[in-house]
């Protein structure tokens, strides 16, 4: 949207009881600070991980995983069992939820077991899954 649309668009907004700014244009040089932050967002480290992790914490394959992984290492194969999901489909999951650094591999001689990487993202998401969807998650995991 070019600039002239966007302050026509403005000036419809502007008496409108949810506007909390004072003129048009102090909204238009707002929202263009906004813009220049935006463009540098993608290039950002940071940014870049936080994607990684709400894409991996954005499929219910991943977050059952997450939830059985939770109570302790688990090797791979028990993810198979609990999930009634190929090797192949398991394995593409635990590859996209490492990608994010939200778990690890842990080689113990020729077995692999899963842990999570980094419990506070976990047990923050898990918090708020739980506060807001109580009846998900009414029995233990054991």
């Amino acid at each position: 949207m070019e600039v002239t649309q966007l302050t026509k668009k403005l000036k419809e907004l502007e008496r409108s009881k949810y506007v909390d700014w004072a003129t048009v244009a102090e909204r238009v040089q707002s929202l263009d600070a906004l813009k220049t932050e935006f463009e540098k967002l993608d290039e950002n480290p940071a940014f870049k991980k936080l994607k990684r992790q709400i894409k991996a914490l954005n499929h219910p394959v991943r977050i059952k995983i997450l939830i059985a992984i939770k109570n302790g290492a688990i090797c791979p194969c028990e993810l198979e069992y609990v999930t009634g999901l190929s090797q192949a489909t398991i394995s593409h999951h635990l590859s996209l939820l490492e990608d994010a650094e939200l778990i690890s591999r842990i080689r113990e001689g020729k077995r692999v077991f899963l842990a999570i990487k980094n419990a506070k993202i976990i047990d923050t998401f898990l918090n708020v899954s739980i506060l807001s969807n109580k009846e998900l998650f009414s029995s233990k995991n054991g």
